[in-house]
């Protein structure tokens, strides 16, 4: 792949910038995300277009095994994958070497031992010399500022010194020392003290906590009048049930499935009212509970076998439409153009909840009146013979209310 031998990975450092470079990756393949799906599989990857979405949603450094799936569905030849794995690695071992630096704990810096120092100011006289910084004995007299040990006697007649017992092995013993030396007092070792949390480690939470919140609302920004709420999965941080409202990548992924299914939907990531429709349309032709929401079952189907049948053109709406009303052929497609945008695939919501079906919006009441199926109700053949039927009871179309046709 050309796009992807020149992107300069040698100045990529952060996270950030090695994500924003796969996202640049997967805009110049051309690819939808359930392509390179399907283009990871045949390579042997698994990358499920939510993950991948996830992926290029973030700013956090990801998974090595998605990187490279994604990379060899886009055309990236194995040595600029090789390249990518190994600018990962580098960028991740420098967060953990980070991570280390600040988490080590910092030791205060305790006074050495004073016996060391004392003893080698007092040391004993070598070979007849005086000990160091010990003023010779004068007729006999202790050297001036010189005490004797503690617990050890000077030497009686040559006798040892009292309380001084030869170690083991001819040693001297342990903290005794001979007579004539000064040994000052030994201090106990000071404990370790380590530092307090620094610093910047609450400044670094407190970035985390931000960016926490700025990923919460690319991927699943709440607009007013909107009352879903994001829940988030542990398996690829998309919500439980994607519903009306709701926006992101996660969206984004199922109206590119939506999209694969048959169904014509505006791929924009965001979850409004056509994005609805399509779904309720797919959940009725594939035996699905119609909700207008998506959950795993769905996502599941939607990624399966289930196709949504071709629906007819609207040049072939309007002339089947005008062959069955001659007597007002312009009022009747007029009248079809407002309620459904001659779409046969277009399902409302009413503000109670229910639903209106079709090209000319039969609502579920009717549907159960007339002993038919949501199916059935989306063939824009039975929703045209249908009107013309409630057309022939009255002579006008006053069943209906829209503003273009009045």
């Amino acid at each position: 792949m050309d796009d992807a031998a020149r992107v300069p990975l040698t100045h990529v450092a952060t996270a950030g910038e090695y994500v924003a470079l796969l996202r640049d990756v997967r805009r110049r393949s051309g690819l939808t995300y359930r392509e390179i799906t399907r283009r990871a599989s045949a390579a042997g990857h698994w990358l499920p277009p939510s993950t991948l979405a996830t992926m290029l949603g973030r700013t956090t450094l990801p998974r090595e095994r998605t990187v490279v799936a994604l990379l060899v569905a886009c055309g990236t030849t194995p040595a600029d994958v090789r390249r990518w794995v190994e600018t990962r690695r580098n960028i991740e071992a420098q967060l953990g070497e980070r991570d280390r630096w600040e988490n080590q704990a910092v030791p205060t810096t305790s006074s050495p031992a004073a016996a060391p120092q004392q003893a080698a100011n007092s040391a004993p006289a070598v070979d007849g010399a005086p000990a160091a910084n010990s003023a010779p004995a004068v007729d006999g007299a202790p050297a001036a500022n010189s005490a004797p040990a503690a617990n050890s006697a000077p030497a009686v007649d040559g006798a040892p010194a009292a309380n001084s017992e030869p170690a083991a092995n001819s040693e001297p013993a342990a903290n005794s020392a001979p007579a004539g030396t000064v040994v000052g007092p030994v201090r106990p070792a000071q404990p370790r003290v380590t530092a307090p949390w620094p610093t910047r480690r609450w400044l670094r939470l407190a970035l985390l906590a931000v960016l926490g919140v700025l990923t919460v609302g690319a991927s699943g920004v709440l607009l007013p009048g909107a009352a879903a709420t994001v829940d988030s999965s542990p398996s690829d941080g998309c919500p439980l049930i994607l519903r009306q409202g709701m926006y992101g990548p996660c969206v984004l992924d199922l109206q590119e499935r939506l999209v694969a299914g048959g169904l014509e939907v505006p791929v924009d990531g965001w979850f409004g009212p056509d994005t609805t429709s399509r779904l309720i349309v797919f959940q009725a032709f594939g035996g699905l509970p119609v909700s207008g929401t998506a959950d795993g079952r769905v996502l599941d189907e939607l990624s399966g076998a289930v196709k949504v049948p071709p629906t007819w053109t609207e040049d072939r709406i309007g002339k089947e439409v005008r062959r069955v009303f001659p007597e007002d052929p312009g009022g009747a497609v007029q009248l079809a153009r407002c309620l459904s945008g001659l779409d046969p695939y277009r399902v409302e919501i009413a503000g109670d909840g229910s639903r209106r079906w079709g090209l000319f919006q039969f609502s579920d009441m009717e549907l159960s009146r007339l002993g038919v199926d949501r199916r059935t109700a989306l063939d824009p053949g039975w929703s045209i013979g249908a009107a013309r039927h409630v057309w022939s009871r009255t002579g006008d179309f006053g069943h209906w209310h829209c503003t273009a046709s009045r």
